[in-house]
């Protein structure tokens, strides 16, 4: 039996004094994990490849559109076509369109079919990177102030990860969604300290309105029998 009523009403876990950088990603995940059945384990590992670097390759991605869970199918997606068109952006900024487009070619990572028939049509259309989208990303490309580029960047993929689990309430991508947005708050602690805490407030207020919220409902529930 999973756990994740406890684990979600648990977190954030914080270390002794309660301070924005005593936040530990690295032993909330452990936490949650000794709570986890081992195929929620494995799930958890498996996503959180995306955030640790490291070459994810083609089939790394096929892999990940065939998950049972529907936040690293989500995710996934949307993380590949914001690479591609990170790569896409770049090369067009850097070079002849001729050659722009051969680079592009060369490094994007595209799950086109292929002879050994391992590619299966993506179902998953809410990952899809809108028009809207994809101009906003040109633009947060473009911009020369790494820092500003990052924070863009990942306010964009914080809101994504929202959108992509409103209705998940004490399940698997649940969890799955605070360990995205843990690595975010992490890497801004190490970057920007301000920036760090804001974010770790902000995955605090959320995961308390999400309990909250969810802990009415079920007071609702049981009171209606």
């Amino acid at each position: 039996m999973n756990n994740y009523h406890y684990i979600i009403a648990s977190l954030p876990v914080l270390n002794k004094g309660g301070e924005d950088r005593s936040f530990n990603l690295a032993k909330i995940r452990e936490e949650i994990t000794s709570q986890c059945s081992e195929k929620d384990v494995q799930a958890i590992d498996f996503f959180c490849r995306i955030f640790e670097g490291g070459n994810l390759d083609r089939d790394f991605y096929l892999q990940a559109q065939n998950s049972p869970s529907r936040l690293t199918r989500l995710y996934s997606k949307l993380d590949r076509q914001v690479k591609n068109l990170m790569v896409s952006s770049a090369a067009h900024r850097l070079y002849s369109t001729e050659k722009a487009e051969e680079l592009t070619q060369r490094y994007q990572v595209e799950l086109s079919p292929d002879p050994y028939g391992d590619y299966v049509e993506p179902t998953d259309t809410e990952a899809d990177l809108q028009a809207a989208d994809r101009q906003a990303l040109t633009s947060l490309f473009a911009e020369e102030n790494i820092v500003t580029k990052e924070k863009r960047l990942d306010e964009f993929k914080w809101d994504k990860i929202n959108s992509f689990t409103t209705l998940d309430f004490f399940n698997i991508d649940c969890i799955l969604a605070f360990l995205a947005k843990g690595h975010l708050v992490s890497r801004w602690l190490k970057l920007d300290a301000g920036e760090g805490k804001h974010l770790f407030r902000k995955l605090v207020d959320e995961v308390r309105g999400t309990f909250d919220k969810n802990k009415l409902k079920y007071t609702i529930d049981e009171n209606n029998g």
